[in-house]
């Protein structure tokens, strides 16, 4: 018979803190990732990511606030042991033992989440990682082949959540390309995916929503899409005959910012893409580009000295 209850969601923070005396690392934290969704994670240095994977995989404790992974409390020691078994974690290679061979961690880590390394040959073939790299210590490889042994441990047991972070450090572009196909074959068996990273392209050719964190604090999580939407977007247009004949008319325009001109050319922002347009339309354009916000832009927006978002 079919069960009727709901799949949990596969990260549930409910209003996490972790404090070292008086210094709050993380506050407040209250994020939900529903199974099968792929997560960018954001933040600046010293932003609070490398504290909240912790207290995600039970490595911290969180000084108040609950953790839950699949449906499992990380503050109960059997649910938690069940959780990792479901997980797969990718973590900085400076972390791995130098001594260990490559296929002495796999096999290793393999025995410790207790589920068979189904994926490891197709994983390997897709990385090119050779059996002598497997055969040499860990320490006298580059970081790149460390990297893609990392990354094989951490889905050759095919995971239910995998957790990355920064996970194509030391990678060169065609292992990236393979990373993001393995990412992709994951996520399309229905795995959720948590992607910590600086790298704000691969965040946005990846996820499905991303969260920032500032200053330990969650700032904005919401599908990229829907971040740009609140955004300015650029515009540049060109106009036939005397460009400064129509410079009084844009620069009345509202939630205009930034009105420049290059020879034929004016550049601004605006917050009220629908006024400028209706304005355009009245005028003699010759050419017109309107780019969307980067993922970039959303960041800096968020990230800049002067931003106070709750």
């Amino acid at each position: 018979m079919l069960s009727d209850s709901p799949t949990p969601a596969a990260i549930t923070l409910t209003d996490v803190t972790k404090r070292y005396g008086a210094f709050a690392a993380v506050s407040d934290l209250s994020l939900t990732v529903p199974a099968g969704e792929v997560l960018g994670f954001l933040g600046p240095n010293g932003a609070g990511k490398t504290t909240t994977i912790r207290l995600l995989l039970g490595f911290l404790r969180p000084s108040a606030g609950a953790v839950k992974l699949l449906g499992h409390d990380m503050a109960d020691p059997a649910a938690a042991l069940a959780a990792r078994r479901q997980l797969g974690f990718v973590p900085d290679v400076a972390g791995l033992d130098p001594a260990a061979t490559g296929l002495w961690l796999l096999d290793d880590l393999a025995r410790v989440q207790r589920r068979p390394p189904l994926d490891r040959d197709r994983l390997l073939d897709a990385l090119e990682l050779r059996a002598p790299d497997l055969r040499r210590p860990m320490g006298r490889l580059s970081r790149g082949t460390r990297q893609k042994i990392n990354l094989v441990q951490g889905m050759q047991h095919r995971p239910d959540l995998l957790i990355l972070d920064e996970p194509t450090e030391g990678l060169d572009p065609l292992a990236k390309r393979a990373l993001f196909t393995l990412l992709r074959d994951l996520h399309g068996r229905g795995a959720t995916i948590f992607f910590s990273s600086h790298v704000l392209s691969e965040v946005e050719a990846l996820c499905d929503r991303v969260a920032l964190i500032r200053g330990g604090r969650l700032v904005a999580v919401d599908r990229i899409a829907e971040l740009r939407s609140h955004m300015q977007r650029r515009v540049t247009v060109q106009f036939s005959g005397d460009p400064s004949a129509h410079e009084a008319a844009l620069a009345a325009l509202p939630a205009i910012s930034g009105l420049t001109r290059t020879e034929e050319r004016w550049h601004f922002l605006t917050g009220d893409l629908p006024a400028v347009l209706r304005l355009l339309a009245s005028l003699p354009v010759a050419d017109v580009a309107i780019e969307p916000p980067s993922l970039e832009d959303v960041f800096l927006q968020y990230y800049r000295p002067e931003a106070h978002h709750a």
